[in-house]
């Protein structure tokens, strides 16, 4: 402890006290448990979920003003404007509504305030695992059908594409991407978890022997 005034030491003492009674907020993936729970006791509307990396989503406008013009060669242009959607994985995100997909559970859910219908939000529905990941991202009206979607960053290597995830036997496609070494990287969907361990401690004292 040399080198530790006394000053530090006791903040030290009564921070990790204060942590201890207040318990830490973990991230941790939404399971079909904690979800049922939370509908049946609380409702969906109180809990806020995140994406486990950044999520990012490249929404083209449709071409407007094009350009063909011949001069011994062909010339060909036009102009288009992209909006990067980014939603990183401190971005709260609500649950607006819940569905089925092939029997299996799909929530809608919605990253931005402004939304605040299924049209807007993003789907995850649940895999076999018993986690919910990305299915859909939402359609932009005036913008490309199917925006190219990224894990983490804008890199040929993070982007997303429909796929199953481990076999033929999932309900359902979610969105992926398969690293050279053959694992698969997803889009989960998290929630914020504190647990409270509180300890009654009782003393008793021996009282010897005479």
């Amino acid at each position: 402890m040399r080198g530790l005034s006394l000053s530090t030491l006791t903040f030290g003492a009564l921070l990790a006290a204060t942590l201890a009674q207040a318990g830490c907020a973990k991230r941790t993936p939404l399971s079909p448990k904690e979800l049922a729970k939370v509908t049946t006791e609380a409702g969906i509307a109180p809990l806020r979920v995140y994406t486990e990396r950044k999520l990012i989503a490249l929404y083209s406008e449709e071409s407007v003003d094009k350009s063909f013009n011949v001069d011994r060669k062909i010339t060909e242009e036009s102009d288009k404007v992209v909006d990067k959607q980014i939603t990183t994985r401190n971005t709260a995100g609500l649950i607006l509504d819940v569905d089925e997909l092939n029997g299996k559970p799909l929530l809608f859910v919605t990253f931005d305030a402004s939304c605040k219908t299924r049209k807007c939000a993003y789907q995850f529905v649940e895999t076999e695992d018993g986690r919910y990941r990305l299915a859909e991202v939402p359609k932009r009206e005036g913008y490309n059908e199917n925006p190219p979607t990224y894990r983490a960053c804008v890199w040929k290597k993070r982007k997303l594409g429909k796929g199953k995830l481990a076999s033929l036997a999932e309900a359902n496609e979610v969105f992926l991407v398969k690293k050279n070494n053959g694992k698969i990287l997803t889009m989960i969907l998290e929630v914020k978890k504190v647990t409270n361990d509180r300890t009654q401690t009782r003393t008793r004292r021996n009282r010897g022997i005479e």
